[in-house]
C-alpha cells in the first residue's frame, strides 16, 4: 500500500534527487512571488456586486476574478504595509481588500471605489455627490450603479424572515395588535408556526419555502418587509457617505469609500467605514472563470502589454516546446 502511494507520488514529481528538488523549490518560490507581487485569483463571496460580478463561492456558480496586486504597490506579506506605492486607486476601480471588521463573515471582499481621500461624499437620489456635486459613473455603468442610503432586501430575504418570526416566540413587540396589517401577519405567523414544527427555516429550499408561504397575503408581506427593513437598519446602520457630519462625510487621508454595485443589498463602506489603503490587496482586472462569463474589467486586453500577456506568453511557450521537440528529434535521428 505504502509502496504504491510512493510510486504514485514519484510519477507526479519525478525522481527524488537533489536536482529535481531544486527544480520544484524554484517553481514553488516563483509561484509564491507571482502571487505575492503580481496576480492571484479571487472568488466573490456574496451578491453585493451584482450584476457586475456573480457572488457565489461554489466553483460552477460564482465568478472568479484575477487580481492585479502590483498596480497599487506590493505589500509586506501578512501585513497592511506597502513596500512602495505605484498608482493610487481611482474612482470606479473594483478592488479586492481585507475586511476591516474584526469578526467579519468574509475576510476578503470585493467592492467598487466611489470616494477618494479628502473628498466630502454624500449619497443622494441614487448618486454619489462629491464636494456637493453629483458625479456620473462611466457610460457603461450608468444603467448599473444606483446608490441608496438604506438597505432594501429582496423578496427571498423577507420570506426567510417571516418563517424565522413564525418559528420563534414571542412575537415582535413592534407589531401593534390593533393594526389591521399586524393582525393579519400575526394570524399568518401562528399558522406557519404549526406547519414548521421542528424545521429550520434557514435550511428550506426555495420551493418548500414558497409552498409554506403561498397563503400569506400581500398585507402581511408588506408589514413583514417594513419590520425586516427596520431591524436591518438597527443592526446595520448606513452612516458613512450618508450622514453630513465630517466624521461620516469627509474621507480621511489614505482612505477610500467602497460600495457594492448591488447597493440595496451590500454591507459595504457605508456601514463599516473608510477603507485604509493598506487593506487593499489589488485591483480586479478580469473575470477568468467561468469561461462563459469571461470579461475584461479594466480594458487591459486592448493595450499592447495586455495583448502581449494574452497572446505573447502562450506563443512563446508554443515556440519553446516546438524547439525542444525538434532538437530531441534531431538527436534521435543521428
Amino acid at each position: 500500500m505504502i509502496k504504491g502511494v510512493l510510486d504514485f507520488v514519484k510519477a507526479l514529481t519525478g525522481p527524488w534527487t537533489w536536482r529535481n528538488a531544486r527544480g520544484w523549490i524554484t517553481i514553488i518560490l516563483l509561484v509564491l512571488v507571482i502571487r505575492w507581487t503580481g496576480c492571484e485569483p479571487n472568488s466573490i463571496p456574496s451578491g453585493s456586486m451584482l450584476p457586475t460580478l456573480n457572488g457565489d463561492l461554489r466553483l460552477w456558480r460564482g465568478d472568479r476574478v484575477a487580481v492585479n496586486k502590483l498596480v497599487y504597490g506590493p505589500r509586506i506579506p501578512f501585513t497592511t504595509k506597502r513596500i512602495f506605492h505605484l498608482y493610487e486607486p481611482q474612482r470606479w476601480d473594483i478592488v479586492v481588500f481585507r475586511s476591516i471588521e474584526k469578526n467579519a463573515q468574509h475576510g476578503t471582499l470585493v467592492k467598487r471605489v466611489v470616494g477618494l481621500p479628502g473628498e466630502r461624499i454624500h449619497i443622494a437620489d441614487g448618486k454619489i455627490c462629491v464636494n456637493g456635486k453629483p458625479v456620473d459613473p462611466p457610460e457603461a455603468l450608468r444603467g448599473v450603479l444606483h446608490y441608496t442610503d438604506k438597505l432594501s432586501r429582496t423578496d427571498d430575504n423577507v420570506k426567510t424572515f417571516i418563517l424565522g418570526l413564525a418559528k420563534n416566540a414571542p412575537r415582535p413587540p413592534e407589531l401593534n395588535p390593533s393594526h389591521q396589517g399586524s393582525q393579519a401577519l400575526m394570524t399568518d405567523l401562528d399558522r406557519l408556526h404549526k406547519m414548521l414544527g421542528n424545521t429550520d427555516p434557514e435550511t428550506l429550499p426555495p420551493g418548500e419555502r414558497d409552498a409554506l408561504l403561498k397563503d400569506v397575503g400581500p398585507l402581511s408581506m408588506e408589514v413583514a418587509r417594513e419590520l425586516y427593513e427596520k431591524k436591518q437598519t438597527e443592526l446595520y446602520p448606513l452612516q458613512y457617505g450618508i450622514r453630513t457630519e465630517d466624521e461620516y462625510a469627509v474621507v480621511p487621508a489614505d482612505c477610500y469609500l467602497v460600495c457594492g454595485d448591488n447597493s440595496g443589498d451590500s454591507l459595504d463602506g457605508r456601514y463599516f467605514g473608510w477603507l485604509p489603503n493598506g487593506h487593499i490587496v489589488g485591483r480586479a482586472f478580469c473575470i477568468w472563470w467561468p469561461v462563459s462569463r469571461w470579461r475584461d474589467l479594466t480594458g487591459f486586453s486592448k493595450t499592447w502589454w495586455g495583448m502581449g500577456l494574452l497572446y505573447g506568453i502562450p506563443a512563446l511557450l508554443v515556440i519553446y516546446e516546438s524547439v525542444v521537440f525538434f532538437r530531441r528529434r534531431r538527436k534521435a535521428l543521428r
